[in-house]
């Protein structure tokens, strides 16, 4: 009996061990991120632009590294918010994508983000923390550039970060008068339980479990609730204006469930757009160009 019972504890602590273990694994995967260099640079495209450096608005004192290209709308602009472990290019195609923005007449600052690129060494948040890059890159676009309306614009990580500058801005010297967000996710917990179920044999029941202690593990080491996500995602009518959401029903690493989510606790006159097909996670632009320029045009000539 006493053999038994010595068994049974060695058992429950192997699991245990086991348990935190993949907890703290899956939550390091979740606040890394993965540096690199830009793929492409503005001239490739001959972009005209800046190497531009400042400060989030963080009290942290995180220096972020960005593009400025202008263009004829001197008091206007638009900030791009890349996804993650991504840089200021977005990678191959997205300067394309900015060059035809370029082209409809707006400047654009495009950075990357604490964590990322050459921009400054910084605990990651899963796009809420990364707000107060966005607003120190608007800040710099108003102290520096003479922007006195804004338009953000972010993908999949960026998209959850212009969202949630969005609901909690400060009193900036620029407004905040637009957001374009494409492929927004809605809970970071939802998806890392399902990548770990897709690319490991841990069934999903099992992954669901692992739920709690990803969350106990996120608040002790990173100081960060990874629930805030779909907390901040649910409070999205607090923006002051309708916002434009899109998403692809092919896209695998963060399904359409995710983004019609974050629509469905948007503000009246929000609008919603579902790509048909896109080659990968966010590439709704490389597959869907003319469409994708189409919605971006309509919805931001209205709110400049």
């Amino acid at each position: 009996m006493k053999k038994l019972i010595i068994l049974l504890i060695s058992i429950i602590l192997l699991l245990l061990i086991i348990y935190i273990g993949l907890s703290l694994y899956i939550t390091n995967l979740a606040y890394a991120a993965e540096r690199k260099t830009p793929e492409e640079t503005p001239p490739d495209y001959s972009l005209i632009y800046e190497n531009v450096s400042f400060k989030s608005y963080s009290e942290d004192d995180i220096e972020l590294k960005g593009w400025w290209i202008p263009s004829e709308k001197e008091d206007i602009a638009i900030v791009w918010v890349h996804g993650l472990d991504s840089e200021r290019s977005g990678g191959e195609g997205k300067l394309e994508m900015i060059k035809e923005i370029n082209n409809m007449g707006y400047s654009l600052l495009t950075f990357d983000l604490r964590g990322h690129g050459e921009s400054g060494a910084a605990p990651l948040g899963l796009g809420v923390r990364e707000k107060e890059d966005v607003y120190g890159a608007i800040e710099f676009l108003s102290n520096e550039k003479n922007i006195k309306k804004v338009g953000l614009w972010g993908i999949s990580y960026g998209a959850v970060t212009v969202i949630d500058a969005g609901i909690n801005v400060p009193d900036l010297d620029a407004e905040i008068v637009g957001i374009m967000a494409d492929t927004p996710y809605f809970s970071v917990l939802e998806l890392l339980t399902k990548e770990v179920a897709d690319r490991t044999p841990i069934p999903k029941f099992i992954a669901d479990i692992l739920k709690f202690g990803i969350i106990q593990s996120g608040k002790m080491l990173q100081g960060m609730n990874i629930n805030d996500v779909p907390e901040s995602m649910a409070n999205n009518n607090k923006i002051n204006f309708p916002i434009l959401i899109t998403s692809c029903k092919t896209d695998e690493r963060v399904p359409e469930s995710h983004p019609s989510r974050v629509y469905s606790f948007s503000r009246e006159s929000s609008e919603y757009y579902v790509f048909d097909k896109c080659e990968d996670h966010g590439e709704a632009y490389e597959t869907n160009k003319i469409k994708y320029m189409e919605l971006f045009k309509n919805y931001f000539s209205s709110k400049f």
